[in-house]
């Protein structure tokens, strides 16, 4: 009879840590999936970042009141300089044109680059978190201040990103062609001067000659 009683007690209690070891479980893939979907929620809400458009020219000096506009494969979006203008993220370049009286054209490509962020997307919501931030560009950043120059081409690259400061360009190609070309397209020759050769005449050809 005690042996029978003990049994039953015995497997009560069994029951008992069972449920409460699935409760705890529960909460804890509960838990689990609340911080993932919390860590996923503030990645793919940033969806647009600031970019500060400033415009030069050629000697440096700030023109302020130039017509830009900013297009990737998200959108266009418009500024007036010297403006900051939120963009949509994108794994595209962000082509930049900027427009002023009596300055001409300033162009240039903006390229992003993968933020941080992704890395604890995919830490707390794995693969397809960062899948998703990818397919949607939220994962990627422009540069966040520009200084076009008039007249030129310029790239803006984030990995040149530094904080509080304009992203440092390089010059396009086609814009290193034309510089290479035009010293050589105005370049004059100057004159060579002329040697004059002495002749030395003997006294016996002066002779001769009279």
């Amino acid at each position: 009879m005690y042996l029978l009683i003990f049994s039953l007690f015995k497997m009560l209690h069994f029951l008992i840590n069972k449920k409460r070891i699935e409760m705890l479980l529960k909460l804890a893939v509960a838990g689990a999936l609340f911080v993932t979907l919390s860590g996923c929620a503030s990645v793919l809400t940033d969806k647009t970042q600031p970019v500060k458009v400033e415009t030069l020219d050629q000697a440096g000096n700030k023109i302020v009141g130039a017509q830009c506009e900013l297009k990737n494969d998200r959108g266009a979006f418009n500024v007036e300089t010297p403006n900051t203008v939120f963009v949509r993220k994108s794994g595209g370049e962000l082509v930049v044109t900027c427009n002023a009286p009596e300055q001409g054209q300033a162009d240039a490509k903006l390229i992003s680059r993968v933020g941080g962020a992704i890395f604890g997307n995919i830490i707390l919501g794995g693969g397809i978190g960062a899948i998703v931030d990818s397919a949607s560009g939220v994962a990627f950043n422009y540069p966040e201040w520009v200084q076009l120059v008039f007249g030129q081409t310029l790239t803006f690259d984030r990995s040149n990103f530094k904080e509080a400061e304009p992203t440092i360009a390089t010059v396009s190609e086609t814009d290193k062609l034309a510089q290479a070309d035009t010293p050589l397209a105005t370049q004059i020759i100057a004159p060579q001067p002329q040697k004059v050769e002495h002749i030395t005449i003997s006294a016996t050809d002066a002779d001769a000659a009279k």
